[in-house]
Parts: C-alpha cells; sequence; structure tokens
C-alpha cells in the first residue's frame, strides 16, 4: 500500500522526551520541561485563536502539525534565520519525525488535513481519507514556493496533517537527520530507549 509520508521538524534534543511520551499537542498538560523551540513563537500561540472546523473540532492548539513534504519553507526560514523573530537553528541540530497517514488510519488515531497553510481564514480541512486527492500534490511536492512564483504556492506548500491531542510512539515510522554524526547521536538515543524506530541520513531533506 503506497505511504503518504507526513513529517515534523524539531531540534533532535527533543527526542528522549518524545521516545517516551509521543508527542503531545500544544494544549495537552503533558509537556517537556526542557522543550527546545524552533521557528516562530508567536505563530506557534496564535494557533489557540484558529478553530477546526470539521470533527473532531477545537483549535489548532488541540492537534500536533505534520506537513505532507519536506524542506518546507518554515525549515528555509528556521536555516537561514533571515526573520527578526524565528530562532535560527541550524540544520545539523533539526530531526524529521516520520509518521503517515496510513499508519494514522491503521491505529485508528484521529486527524484532519488542510489544503494549504492551516492558520489562513481560507484553508479547507478534510477528516476523510479519500479527500487526500482533493490536495494541490503538485505544488505540495515542489520546491518552486518562492515569492517570484506568489504567495498561493508558498500556502498550498505548506498543507498540514493534524493529529488530534497525541501522536503514539507507535505511529512513529522514522527519524531523519542531515549529517552522520547527529545519525549517531540519533541512534545512540534510541538505543537507550530501547525503542525500534528507523533513522536514514537524508542530506537531501535539508537547505
Amino acid at each position: 500500500m503506497k505511504q503518504t509520508l507526513i513529517y515534523r521538524i524539531t531540534h533532535y534534543k527533543n527526542l528522549p522526551f518524545i521516545l517516551k511520551n509521543g508527542i503531545h499537542c500544544s494544549n495537552s498538560n503533558i509537556q517537556d520541561p526542557d522543550f527546545i523551540q524552533i521557528g516562530f513563537p508567536s505563530l506557534i500561540s496564535k494557533r489557540e485563536d484558529r478553530t477546526v472546523p470539521v470533527e473532531p473540532f477545537g483549535t489548532l492548539a488541540d492537534y500536533v502539525p505534520f506537513y505532507f513534504t519536506v524542506k518546507s519553507p518554515m525549515l528555509y526560514v528556521i536555516t537561514m534565520g533571515n526573520d527578526p523573530e524565528v530562532i535560527k537553528t541550524p540544520p545539523e541540530k533539526i530531526i524529521y519525525i516520520v509518521s503517515s497517514v496510513e499508519r494514522l488510519e491503521e491505529l485508528k488515531i484521529k486527524y484532519v488535513f488542510t489544503d494549504r497553510h492551516a492558520k489562513l481564514e481560507y484553508a479547507q480541512f478534510f477528516n476523510k481519507y479519500l479527500d487526500l486527492q482533493k490536495l494541490n500534490w503538485e505544488i505540495i511536492k515542489s520546491d518552486r514556493w518562492g515569492r517570484q512564483y506568489g504567495p498561493e504556492r508558498k500556502e498550498i506548500k505548506q498543507a498540514e496533517c493534524l493529529i488530534y491531542k497525541h501522536l503514539p510512539l507507535s505511529a512513529i515510522i522514522g527519524i531523519g537527520c542531515k549529517t552522520e554524526r547527529l545519525y549517531n547521536i540519533v541512534s545512540t538515543m534510541i538505543q537507550t530507549s530501547k525503542q525500534k524506530i528507523i533513522i536514514q541520513t537524508k542530506p537531501e531533506w535539508y537547505y
């Protein structure tokens, strides 16, 4: 069965907590006290104000966000640090947490997804697997999303898969990292946790 992979980026030092607890939404009472944030703090806080119009409802803060592609615009800004608000982080410290929509279906995990960046008022929300075909996969997978192509391509590339409340460890099917050095660090973390998760070095997933 073809896998519709979904990707979430995080600082590698957040991994030990994830290996014990899975990934919880920002509204959860279960949070890593030593969590290292990357990205835009204000964007993350604003997700509490965006309601989800389809079941299981709530706000974006009730969901764990994933993208449908690698090399997201968010990763670009985090890597380059070309925004005064962004927390610049070198790609050598960023890992990808990988799951798939099919794995969510298998484990009966509630999720919704959008046709573009979820914070946009005109983003469309879906909660049925067959509606994946309504997404613009050509743009989502394309590297042509810069300003010269207009704002819509960037919005569509950031279509989100949103997992309700909690992504259990059993839903994580792999971890990607940029360098051999980080691969070795992550491998040690996984061995220590006694979990069995595939790790791969994927420099092509980074800027």
